[in-house]
């Protein structure tokens, strides 16, 4: 009876609409993802790729739960809810036959379905190159196997494994419920999984512990770079094959365990035992029929329906919340919650301090998954419970108005809600007080959940109850609604369709801030939730009218239902809620649209690249030069307004006569700018020509400027934002924290970095294609002008700032006057000597710690840290980064050049620190609320502080021009600097970490380039390149050549080319050049390797062993495996190097502490020596007993698979 039960079940399951509606969710997701391009970080890999399509399958099939739930989870208790149990005791059907027939039939039909994905991909991917989406270019031939393989190791296994999960839990236990509420729980446990696994070193131990492999799967190809991603499928070897055996057998094992378990007889039968007589039953007495019975007055009043109303709700309330399922989801989220908030928020591996606004924001990872998929079940179950336990005839039958009824249900809803927002605040509280932190901030906690999440979640609901009214079928309406909120979520981060008013409950985005509150955004998200909340009740007005009480009789009888209930009172509310919903969205539409210039990202893209088209012809336009600035601001924080004066005196320092001034504004943003006066010389200039769209303005001079000619330029702008926007922080002037810049006021001709920079954009928008946004270092304009600004070389400052009076107001320079005049607080800043063109303006309610540092020469540096005042938790830890940065820079590259530095705080709309001139400004959330409670964590603020600190050299001092490689000179340098005050702090054992973390990040990368990776040399925009890759070329430089020796090239680099007064201002060609001068020949391929090409190394230990000698002694035989190899840009390799490469060989003890309580290597034997190519061994002794063993052990060398350097050490056996 096995065939006759599978092809019955497959037969009944292919008769399904749900059958059919699950395969076209994923067949229109498909079709979305491939016509849409979306798939791969970098442009140089195919969207069909095999890596790309392994990945799509992978990470949906893990979404897929819902649908292996929906699937197995049903067709053996379908007998039972159908009542055909009986009917199987008068056929010759075994056990096993129907059991196996009931699984193998449906784990069939959840394989067709999964293939709905593969239709729509494959559809997809032959539509795409002509949808005009993606450029055809990124498209490639269609091949079978890139599909078959990823489905056979990663996509079938993991629906085979959620599968056999779901089948036993039903067939055990009769419980259907477990058929979704499991779904969930599973899928909140495989998060909570990541989320615990995320800090394990060990990555394989992380790949085994994957139970749908997609962790497994990345580990493999993290490195992979667009040439691999194009050409490999993922091997099915290792760990993969690991992680595939446990998680598959596990299924397996559940499965076989229902398979022998499972009894016929007490699943399918009823218990027919008889039951015991009560003896207690009352007699029935004949004059019962005689007794007169009462007549009833019925009274059907306003009071009694209210009461009705909250009565059925806590009824329905209790329902739900009694169930042991709901319970189950319910602990799952906490946990969920919890761990999210335990480990979501670490910056550099390192965990932030559990502070409220973090708290609140674990609610946006994941957790608002949960919530939508769990409203839309309760919903389900709400709205069909008495048809469920075959009550609904005798429900249908009461007196009880159906608005009554609906309502009720919907409360119970809304209360369910209450519950689970609450949730957030529960695991917020409990995360605090086990962190020993009880600064709950319940203001925060309640306006957040209670004003701004509540209300999202009362949105899902209506939506919910709206389509559960509409489709008469449970299941069917919980996957329209999931499907809606997938096209939803589709739209949004695939579509890049991002306006908020047609994306039912979206709402800007909003940043809760230590330092502003809830600042600004407040008025956008009441406008959204109200048109929103509007539409929501149409909505759910519109499903009362469908909602059929009792028995369900057919679309007939319900559009005749809705006849009689559109009266009057339904008519006219949804009349009201259509009338809000309109007007506050025509309301949002003038503020985002109207007064805020709402673009879409393709609009913003066509925008820039017509801004180049039409003003490219500008670029490298003589201008001249700022060499004076003084500034007067008066900012009103309290109203989000300034008006600030500037005075620049400028300078002609071309070869050429300038006959016009351009003013490049660029185009409108939030902050809105208006022009108070504008005067050259004191006279008003004449427009000779504007671009609107690009705030583009060009003016003629009176006098044509001869070389060396100076002008006066003055203008007063004020500036204020209006209305709000449909996203965007506007975080320039805001209530307490204001942060701006030069950038307030226009730059000077035409910039070539607001460029369109993506080779697929630049082709599709008919632009050339540039490799470099940047000129060689031998061009002429490039070495008169400086990388971070080609308005000005050096200048002189001095400004005076106004604000509010509870506020301190910085500028850069030294504070010379401090006064308060008509409620105003003013302060006057000077800078002494000349200073790089780029200064801010900053405005809050600071605390300021003060400290002095002196150096071996008796400067005296005055440090001051101005923080919000109840940040105090890291201030020791931002100043000792500025002494040991002071201590080392001043020693090894020359003098400060100031005697004051400047820490200070600013709110986390963004998350960064930077260098001005004596001034580091640092966001709220970058470092001042980090918990460093764990020594090997990382300080983060110890070495970004360093960072930082060493710009004002490397960056300040030596300012490279505007040519390829220079930013190498700024960050590299910097990165470099900041590794050398670790090293100095921690010592060599403690940086191998932060090297392989390093390096971890360039790899990661390199592999996501879209355009490709540049030389060290040569590279203007690779950011991994100049940060990862420089500084850990030039650590290992240092390494190789000593410490002292590479910083007296650099030492007499800085006496150079420090504040040098005129062009040609300094070059990477310049900058190799010293490094060249101080490295020995032998050694110079390790500057051509690194800097000239990109090379990679392939270092491994294949074996490590010891044996103890008769003297007491270790002898360890290390057997190694070395190759070096030269790419391309796009990871093709060249060729692979054949000459020997001088690293490092060592044994090693167990890792200890340090004084810091760190943990670092313990070297016993440490070497260098002469490595060829290929295999090769080594014998080292030791007096201690080895542990590990390996090749280039501190990761100093850029190796591909930098996990197997280092591996254990085993006894020879005798």
């Amino acid at each position: 009876m096995f065939k006759e039960i599978f092809l019955f079940e497959v037969k009944y399951r292919l008769s399904r609409p749900a059958t059919w509606a699950y395969f076209g969710i994923l067949l229109v997701f498909g079709l979305i993802v491939a016509i849409g391009g979306n798939g791969p970080a970098s442009e140089k890999v195919f969207v069909n790729s095999p890596v790309a399509i392994a990945t799509m399958l992978s990470t949906i099939s893990i979404f897929g739960i819902m649908i292996s739930s929906a699937i197995m989870g049903v067709p053996v208790y379908r007998d039972i809810e159908h009542k055909t149990e009986n009917y199987y005791f008068s056929y010759p059907i075994t056990e096993k036959s129907y059991l196996l027939g009931r699984f193998s039939g449906s784990m069939a039909v959840l394989f067709l379905v999964s293939l709905g994905l593969h239709v729509g991909l494959i559809i997809g991917f032959a539509i795409g190159p002509h949808a005009g989406y993606e450029e055809a270019a990124r498209f490639t031939d269609f091949n079978l196997w890139y599909y078959v393989q990823p489905t056979l190791t990663l996509y079938w296994t993991n629906f085979f494994f959620a599968g056999c999960i779901f089948f036993a839990l039903v067939s055990l236990t009769k419980k259907v419920m477990l058929a979704y509420a499991g779904g969930a729980i599973l899928f909140i446990t495989y998060l909570i999984t990541l989320t615990l696994t995320q800090d394990i070193d060990n990555k394989d131990l992380v790949s085994l512990l994957d139970p749908f492999g997609l962790g497994t799967y990345s580990n493999i190809i993290r490195y992979w770079t667009p040439e691999e991603q194009n050409s490999l499928t993922v091997p099915f070897s290792g760990m993969l094959v690991w992680n595939r055996l446990i998680w598959v057998g596990l299924g397996l094992l559940a499965f076989l365990y229902t398979f022998f378990r499972f009894d016929f007889i007490k699943f399918l039968n009823k218990n027919y035992t008889n039951k015991k007589k009560n003896d207690n039953l009352d007699t029935p007495k004949a004059s019962a029929a005689l007794t007169k019975i009462p007549s009833v007055s019925k009274v059907f009043s306003g009071a009694l329906n209210f009461r009705l109303l909250f009565g059925l709700a806590f009824m329905e309330f209790k329902n739900i919340i009694r169930d042991n399922f709901f319970k189950a989801i319910l602990i799952a989220g906490v946990a969920f919650l919890f761990f999210d908030a335990w480990f979501g928020f670490p910056l550099y591996g390192t965990p932030s301090l559990p502070l409220t606004y973090y708290m609140l924001e674990v609610k946006d990872f994941t957790y608002v998954i949960l919530i939508f998929i769990l409203i839309v079940f309760m919903t389900g179950e709400v709205l069909h419970r008495e048809r469920s336990v075959h009550y609904d005839q005798i429900f249908g039958s009461l007196p009880i108005p159906n608005r009554i009824v609906y309502g009720s249900k919907f409360l119970a809803l809304i209360m369910v809600s209450f519950l689970l927002v609450n949730l957030i605040l529960i695991s917020g509280i409990l995360n605090q007080v086990i962190k020993g932190y009880f600064n709950f901030e319940f203001d925060k906690y309640f306006t957040d959940l209670y004003l701004i999440e509540f209300p999202k979640y009362i949105l899902f609901i209506m939506l919910a109850f709206f389509v559960h009214s509409v489709v008469t079928k449970k299941f069917m309406g919980h996957v329209i609604a999931i499907a809606i909120w997938v096209l939803l979520f589709g739209m949004n981060s695939l579509g890049d369709i991002n306006n908020n008013l047609y994306l039912y409950s979206y709402a800007p985005s909003y940043t809760v801030s230590d330092m502003n509150g809830f600042g600004h955004f407040g008025e956008a998200l009441l406008w959204f939730r109200t048109y929103w909340l509007a539409c929501g009740g149409v909505l759910t007005v519109i499903g009362y009218l469908f909602w059929k009480r009792g028995t369900d009789s057919g679309k007939r009888a319900r559009w005749q239902i809705v006849k009689e209930r559109l009266n009057f009172k339904t008519i006219g509310t949804i009349v009201v809620l259509l009338v809000v919903f309109i007007g506050s969205g025509a309301f949002i539409n003038y503020n985002t649209k109207t007064i805020n210039k709402y673009r879409t990202v393709k609009a913003g893209t066509i925008g820039t690249a017509d801004y180049e088209k039409t003003l490219g012809k500008y670029d490298r336009i003589a201008q001249p030069k700022v060499i004076d600035v003084k500034v007067n601001a008066d900012l009103v924080p309290e109203e989000r307004s300034a008006t600030i004066k500037t005075k620049y005196i400028m300078v002609n320092k071309t070869d050429e006569v300038i006959k016009s001034l351009h003013l490049n504004w660029g185009p409108e943003g939030l902050l809105k700018k208006e022009v108070k006066l504008f005067t050259i010389n004191g006279k008003k200039p004449k427009l000779e020509k504007r671009f609107d769209d690009y705030g583009y303005e060009i003016y003629a001079f009176d006098t044509p400027l001869k070389p060396k000619d100076t002008v006066t330029l003055e203008l007063v702008v004020s500036a204020s934002y209006k209305g709000f926007p449909n996203e965007g922080t506007g975080s320039t002037i805001v209530y307490n924290g204001t942060f701006l810049n030069n950038d307030f006021f226009p730059s000077f001709g035409y910039n070539s970095q607001a460029e369109l920079t993506s080779d697929q954009d630049r082709k599709k928008y008919k632009l050339p294609i540039k490799d470099y946004q940047l000129p060689k270092q031998t061009d002429k304009w490039g070495t008169s002008n400086l990388l971070f600004n080609d308005d000005a070389d050096y200048v002189t400052f001095e400004g005076t700032v106004s604000t509010a009076p509870n506020q301190i107001a910085i500028m850069p320079g030294y504070l010379q006057k401090e006064w308060l005049e008509n409620g105003r607080k003013y302060y006057t800043y000077k800078m002494e000597g000349e200073m790089d063109f780029f200064y801010n303006i900053s405005s809050a309610e600071y605390a300021v710690h003060r400290e002095v540092w002196t150096g071996k020469n008796g400067h005296k540096v005055n440090i001051e840290i101005f923080h919000h005042p109840s940040h105090t938790y890291n201030i020791d830890r931002f100043v000792n980064g500025v002494k040991k940065s002071m201590d080392y820079f001043s020693e090894n590259y020359g003098p400060y050049q100031y005697s004051q530095m400047r820490i200070l705080e600013f709110p986390r709309y963004a998350g960064f620190a930077q260098s001005f001139p004596n001034t580091v400004p640092f966001s709220e959330s970058f470092g001042w609320v980090g918990d460093f409670s764990d020594p090997d964590d990382l300080d983060y603020v110890f070495t970004v502080t360093s960072h930082e600190v060493a710009h004002q050299w490397w960056g300040h001092q030596i300012t490279p021009s505007a040519t390829r490689g220079s930013n190498q000179i700024s960050e590299s340098m910097a990165e470099y600097s900041s590794l050398m005050v670790m090293k100095k702090e921690y010592g060599v054992d403690a940086m191998q970490k932060f090297l392989k973390e390093e390096l971890d990040r360039y790899l990661r990368s390199r592999a996501n380039e879209s355009k490709f990776e540049k030389t060290l040399l040569d590279n203007d925009n690779q950011a991994y390149v100049w940060y990862q890759k420089g500084g850990l070329i030039l650590y290992g430089l240092q390494d190789l050549i000593g410490e002292a020796n590479l910083n007296s090239g650099f030492k007499a680099y800085t006496e150079a080319a420090r504040f040098r007064p005129e062009a040609p201002f300094t070059t990477t060609t310049e900058w190799y050049g010293y490094m060249k001068s101080v490295t020995p020949d032998s050694l110079k391929y390790y500057l051509e390797d690194s800097f000239e090409k990109i090379t990679l190394y392939s270092n491994k230990v294949s074996e490590a062993t010891y044996k103890k000698l008769a003297n007491g002694t270790y002898e360890v035989t290390i057997n190694v495996e070395s190759a070096k190899n030269y790419f391309d840009g796009t990871g093709k390799l060249l060729k692979e190097g054949s000459k020997p490469n001088l690293l490092e060989i060592g044994v090693f003890d167990n890792d200890v502490k340090n004084k810091q309580g760190m943990t670092i290597k313990a070297p016993l034997v440490l070497k260098r020596v002469w490595v060829k190519p290929g295999k090769s061994s080594y014998t080292l002794i030791t007096k201690k007993l080895p542990v590990k063993a390996g090749i280039d052990p501190y990761n100093k060398m850029i190796d591909r698979v930098p996990d197997d350097n280092l591996i254990s050490v085993d006894d020879i056996l005798d």
